[in-house]
This record gives structure tokens, sequence and C-alpha cells, in this order.
């Protein structure tokens, strides 16, 4: 299914290292997600020797939109990669990581380092683009220690960008603050291009405060993880689609789906993979602590099921408010 049949806004999962493997996708999809991104994947590794690579992010998602994300700094590598991924798997969409901010990342001059680099970026976009046929993505950050994205934007776009994604923060602020819905605005603004708006969305409450920027679709990361029925709140407040009913009950059988489908991926290591999930689900219980250390035990479905029963008997917390994403200790953020 391609984007534009999609009603608008866009409700899109982030990228998450770590996480947004292909159960949590499949998941997230199943409570309202429209459109999933792969974790950020070298262009340069996509281009030499896809085969070694292309099972690294888990299956495709059959016509629901799905798109790989690419990252690196030369835009040969990027050009053979898309024409690679392309011929490959259904896609959606190819999309170029410019948001990264993490050390690892930004020391080879790849991620949100391009913010740097403007020539460059805009040299990646357009090599990508011969690539494929697909729709281009980009996904960015305001800047690097202060606002270029407006600008920066235009000269994707001009490079042949389809869609832009923004994360309302600098490099050099990494997840510290308040999102800048002012400097999304501002990009969406200065571009002809969809836009999606991208950092602090954790309930109905946020993501009406994004969609008021302007932008065409609203990206979830760290406040999907352990909450994913997160997107089907907002299918609900948005598009008018029936109410969610969550509750302590409907997240016991929904973590024992997420944990069908990691089994149906991974077998039995699957539930090693679970187990930062879990500690995730935890959260808002009064025996959060307990049950963090229980996780530890979570080894087989016997021991999962355990874990469940202890789960679904601990007190919650009687007014939660609204939710705040997992701190970067809990979770690695979403690129």
């Amino acid at each position: 299914m391609a984007l534009e049949q999609i009603a608008k806004p866009w409700l899109f999962l982030a990228p998450m290292a770590g996480y947004a493997d292909w159960a949590f996708r499949e998941l997230c999809y199943g409570l309202g997600a429209e459109v999933t991104v792969s974790h950020l994947m070298p262009a340069e590794g996509f281009a030499g020797r896809p085969r070694r690579l292309l099972a690294a992010f888990g299956r495709c998602h059959g016509e629901r939109p799905f798109f790989v994300q690419l990252y690196g700094k030369y835009p040969e590598h990027f050009q053979r990669a898309a024409r690679a991924l392309t011929d490959a798997l259904p896609l959606a969409g190819i999309d170029i990581n410019m948001g990264c901010p993490a050390q690892r990342v930004v020391g080879s001059s790849h991620g949100s380092a391009l913010l740097r680099e403007p020539e460059r970026a805009a040299a990646i976009v357009a090599a990508a683009r011969a690539g494929t046929h697909l729709p281009v993505s980009v996904k960015i950050r305001g800047g690097w220690d202060s606002c270029v994205a407006p600008e920066f934007a235009r000269l994707l776009e001009e490079a042949g960008a389809s869609l832009l994604t923004i994360h309302g923060r600098t490099r050099e602020q990494q997840y510290r603050g308040r999102v800048d819905l002012a400097m999304i605005a501002a990009t969406k603004r200065a571009v002809g291009i969809p836009v999606v708006g991208n950092g602090d969305v954790v309930d109905v409450a946020t993501a009406r405060a994004m969609l008021a920027t302007g932008v065409d679709g609203i990206m979830v990361g760290r406040g999907a993880i352990g909450n994913p029925g997160l997107f089907a709140e907002l299918r609900a407040a948005l598009k008018g689609e029936p109410r969610y009913l969550g509750g302590h009950e409907v997240s016991v059988e929904l973590i024992r789906r997420h944990a069908r489908l990691a089994w149906q991926e991974g077998g039995d290591r699957a539930f090693r993979d679970l187990r930062k999930h879990l500690i995730a689900y935890a959260r808002g219980s009064l025996a959060a602590a307990q049950l963090r250390k229980g996780v530890e035990r979570v080894s087989s479905w016997p021991a999962l099921e355990e874990w469940l029963d202890e789960f679904a008997a601990a007190p919650r917390l009687p007014c939660p408010g609204p939710r705040a994403a997992p701190s970067s200790r809990q979770a690695r953020p979403d690129f």
C-alpha cells in the first residue's frame, strides 16, 4: 500500500534500535500503526553484500507500508543499496538517516553529522533517488547545535526527497529538554513535500500538539515502548475509530501476543530479547521493581506465564496520568 492511500495524519512507528524488531512492528501494526521503519542499516553493507544483511531487520510486512532505513556517508553506496533493496524486498520506500545523535554514529560522519555537510547530504539523496523508483524519505533533526532544518529540508527536497521526518531537537540537545514544535512548524512551511513530526509523542494531547505544527503525520518512538496500545488510542482520537479499551487484563493478553510474535520470529532465543519489553510493560505497577527483577527468569513459555501471573496480580498505580517516554537508560532512542 502506498502512503498516499492512507488518510492523514499518518501514524509511524519510529526505527528504534533494539526495540522495533519484526515482532514489535507487527504488534504495533495490529494496534493501529500505519507505517514502520527498520532500525538503521549500513548502506555500504547493502551495497557490497546485501544477502548477509537482508535478514538482519526481520521479515517484511506484506502490503503494509515498511521503509528500510540506511545510514552512511558515500552517495555511491546509497545508490547501490537502494537498487539492491528495491529488487529484493516489497518496500514502501527507502529512508535515509540524517538524525541519529549517537556518538558511535556521528563519529564516523554518519547520522546527524550530515547536518553539517549539506552538499554531501543532498548528493546522498540524489544518489538514492537514482537507485530506486520508490519514495526516498529522510530523517533529520533541527540542526547540529542550532536550527538549520528549514534550509536543510529545502535542499533535500530539491535533491529528490519525497518525505521528511524531523525530530524537534538539535544533535547537541540529544534527548534533553522539550521538543521544539516551532522548529518543526518552520520546517513544514519550508517545503512542499510531506513532513512527519517526531519527538515526545506519548499520548493524545502530545499528538495533537504535534499535529498543530501542520505536519502530515506523527512518528511515535519511545512512547510506544511498554504502551503499543497508544497507536489504538491515537487512531480513536484522531481518526474517529472505535475507542480503545485498554486496562490490565488487556495488557496481559497483549504481552502474550507480543511473545508469540517474537517466538515465531526467533524461537526460544526470543525470550531474552523480550525481557527489555517486559521491563517497560511493568511501568505503572506498584510492584515494578520486583517485576523487573523477575524478567531475568523469563527464558521459556512456562517462565513467561509465571511472570505474567505476577504482573496480573500486582496492584497498579491509581492515577498514572499522562505516560512519559522511558529514559535513555531504559530504551535506546529512536533514530
